[in-house]
């Protein structure tokens, strides 16, 4: 049954964010990065891990054309020809992946992956139908048209093997070392195909939600549980399960209730000068995603944890930025696509573009 509920309005484009959030710094940031995007993809139209000639990566090349899409580029037109071009070829090669895909985890072509080892075997299918689901809902706005079958059929067989793999208690990939990052990512991937009016069958975000409630811990203020099991205050994989888990509870409207905003405020405060501080955005590509995912958690409150947030990621993005305009990680999810695309799609928040946002 479909239980992901009913699309919400669509949020007003605002290019150029909410006044002073996007300064020249910023600007020049995101420029430099995607650049170095559009100079990375391989010739038939993905993103691999690392630099152009590394094999294509479906999270990868997901996470990459998002990132060109939160500039405003789509498949007809944008700020940046190149990138409109960038955004067409990626486009074709995740639709042939998806059309060439037989089984629940085989759009990454049968091929183990490192993000499947950490994140679990069917996460590429998440990022692809966010990716995919975004490129619908561009298709949609700017043709006027809903005739886009193929893609929605597509939509479909991906966002029911999506569903198809989650758990009795809720969650995904429980035996990965990122259960509550992939259960993040299969609910956004869902919810994002239900309002592109794809019926979401064998899942349930009850389900999800009840599960995530239960990984709060009242007195460290955190979701602790983060894979294969619990972990402890303090813990490096809490940080990864409090930024997913409050993501979540944002997106559900549950962003106001007292335990979320004390698990947000203990999670800024350990990365800004805390626990974390000294490890985040460092050497693991899963820093770069739970920065994205507490920054699209935050922006739609736009008050002042917004603020108070913004005012430290911008800064330290723009400190770990390479001078060719990429990030770096060197464990875990390794590389500089993944961390480069999630680092710019944070600093893109503000424009407010992109759907899966709200």
């Amino acid at each position: 049954a479909q239980e992901a509920g009913e699309p919400e309005p669509a949020l007003e484009p605002t290019l150029g964010g909410a006044p002073g959030e996007l300064g020249d710094k910023e600007k020049r940031g995101i420029e430099k990065a995607t650049q170095w995007l559009l100079k990375n993809q391989n010739n038939d139209g993905s993103w691999g891990l690392n630099e152009k000639g590394s094999p294509g990566d479906v999270t990868c090349t997901g996470l990459a054309g998002l990132a060109l899409l939160a500039d405003g580029n789509t498949e007809r037109e944008g700020p940046d020809n190149a990138a409109v071009r960038a955004v067409q070829k990626g486009v074709r090669w995740m639709l042939k992946q998806a059309r060439s895909a037989k089984g629940r985890n085989d759009i990454a072509g049968g091929v183990g992956t490192l993000i499947q080892g950490k994140l679990g075997q069917s996460i590429h299918n998440h990022f692809a139908v966010i990716f995919l689901t975004q490129v619908y809902g561009m298709r949609i706005m700017e043709s006027g048209s809903s005739e886009e079958n193929d893609l929605n059929a597509l939509i479909r067989k991906l966002a029911d093997n999506v569903a198809g793999a989650q758990a009795a208690d809720g969650s995904w990939h429980r035996e990965s070392f990122g259960s509550l990052k992939a259960t993040c990512m299969a609910w956004l991937a869902l919810r994002s195909a239900s309002f592109t009016g794809v019926p979401i069958r064998h899942a349930t975000v009850e389900k999800t939600v009840a599960f995530i409630e239960k990984q709060y811990d009242g007195q460290a203020k955190l979701y602790l549980n983060g894979a294969r099991g619990g972990y402890g205050y303090g813990d490096y994989q809490t940080l990864y399960a409090t930024a997913s888990c409050v993501r979540v509870m944002y997106g559900q409207g549950k962003g106001k209730l007292p335990v979320v905003q004390a698990a947000t405020d203990t999670f800024i405060d350990n990365v800004e000068k805390g626990t974390w501080s000294q490890m985040f955005l460092t050497v693991e590509g899963e820093d770069y995603l739970a920065a994205l995912m507490m920054s699209h958690a935050l922006i739609d409150e736009n008050g002042a944890r917004w603020k108070r947030w913004w005012k430290f990621i911008s800064p330290a993005l723009l400190k770990r930025q390479n001078g060719d305009g990429s990030w770096t990680t060197t464990a875990c999810i390794s590389g500089r696509t993944f961390a480069t695309a999630c680092a710019l799609m944070t600093l893109e928040t503000p424009y407010r573009l992109l759907p899966i946002q709200q």
